[in-house]
């Protein structure tokens, strides 16, 4: 019994280090989205949210960097489920500076923070009406990740040289 006890303790161990960046509580509102909470106007602001997305802007402000971001579904690991269909664009308003090497157009975030107020913007000629999230809980999700979705593994025969 012993034997398989420690290594079952291993899995559970490392199976909570890899969850997901952000705690859910009953404060935190799962169903809206960025879409719904654009709609239902002064509604929703002061609704905490975890929403994810890709990163199709970034501004750098006095005291704020702001994101712009693609929403869509979450992945149980929180992580955003870029196959399906978006879920509307929200700004992300982050004290201080994210440096936007790292914070770049086409990364992966999940954020977690109360919508704090509507802004209006604009897409080519289209008017859109943007929540946005005042937060300090900003999670960037590695690229590594994208990668191993890949296969690893290769076939043939002959000789291979390499540097």
């Amino acid at each position: 019994m012993v034997r398989w006890l420690l290594p079952a303790a291993a899995v559970v161990l490392l199976g909570c280090a890899a969850g997901a960046p952000f705690e859910r509580n009953d404060d935190l509102s799962t169903e809206l989205t960025a879409r719904d909470a654009a709609a239902a106007g002064d509604d929703a602001v002061g609704s905490e949210v975890l929403w994810a997305g890709r990163i199709v802007g970034v501004e750098h402000l006095e005291d704020t960097t702001r994101l712009e971001v693609v929403s869509y579904p979450l992945e149980r690991s929180q992580r955003p489920r870029t196959g399906a269909s978006p879920q509307g664009r929200f700004l992300v308003d982050y004290p201080g500076f994210l440096e936007s090497a790292d914070h770049r157009p086409g990364r992966l975030v999940t954020v977690r923070g109360p919508v704090e107020a509507l802004r209006t913007g604009r897409v080519g000629e289209q008017e859109l009406t943007y929540p946005v999230v005042a937060t300090d809980a900003v999670h960037l999700w590695p690229q590594a990740a994208a990668a191993r979705s890949q296969p690893q593994v290769r076939f043939g025969v002959g000789v291979m040289f390499s540097r």
